[in-house]
């Protein structure tokens, strides 16, 4: 009996799963147009299924290969809709999406409602702008040296939420989706974060 009920929620923690990465794959799909002749080449998330709360901390990279001719239809539309900016991604978007600026305000708020002194910057406790940023790089997928990228962010319920196609940042965000073409390798890379 013990083990029935064992291979009947190793089964469905499996199903889970997979309906998970459906899910993730229809719903990017879906926001960016992507054809359905296109094929998930990378798939990685975290976390992989939801929790009480939802999928807390959301990270999803997705990649998709399309053929020579679904990518040129792509980038066509794409640079002729005005919603898409040629890579690279410039610095200071870059900061707005690893939400230097908030980081630095909570750690300022933390010492001050403790009532201690900030360590000193660089420390693991107290990184800099910078550290933070090529930590945020490290967890990206890799960008491509040509090609164009979009954002969209909600502010809360990424996947489900109504998003906001975003030209420019001015300020950190709380989600969001980046998605690039990658002329060289006729790719589409889809990273989603989220911070709640």
């Amino acid at each position: 009996m013990r083990k029935s009920l064992l291979a009947a929620a190793t089964c469905m923690a499996v199903l889970a799963g997979c309906a998970t990465r459906q899910s993730d794959e229809w719903i990017l799909r879906r926001e960016f147009n992507i054809p359905e002749a296109a094929t998930v080449i990378t798939y990685a998330a975290t976390p992989s299924e939801s929790g009480w709360f939802g999928r807390e901390g959301l990270k999803i990279t997705m990649i998709f290969q399309l053929s020579d001719a679904d990518f040129d239809a792509m980038a066509r539309a794409a640079t002729g809709s005005g919603t898409w900016q040629p890579l690279p991604i410039p610095s200071g978007v870059l900061k707005h999406l690893a939400g230097t600026r908030r980081a630095r305000e909570a750690r300022i708020r933390l010492a001050r409602e403790l009532g201690r002194a900030q360590p000193p910057e660089v420390s693991v406790y107290n990184p800099t702008d910078g550290q933070i940023l090529e930590r945020f790089r490290k967890s990206m997928p890799p960008h491509p040296r040509t090609g164009w990228y979009q954002i969209r962010t909600a502010g809360n319920d990424i996947m489900h939420a109504a998003k906001a196609i975003r030209l420019t940042l001015d300020e950190d965000v709380n989600d969001f989706m980046l998605a690039m073409l990658d002329p060289e390798q006729h790719t589409v890379i889809i990273r989603v974060s989220t911070n709640y």
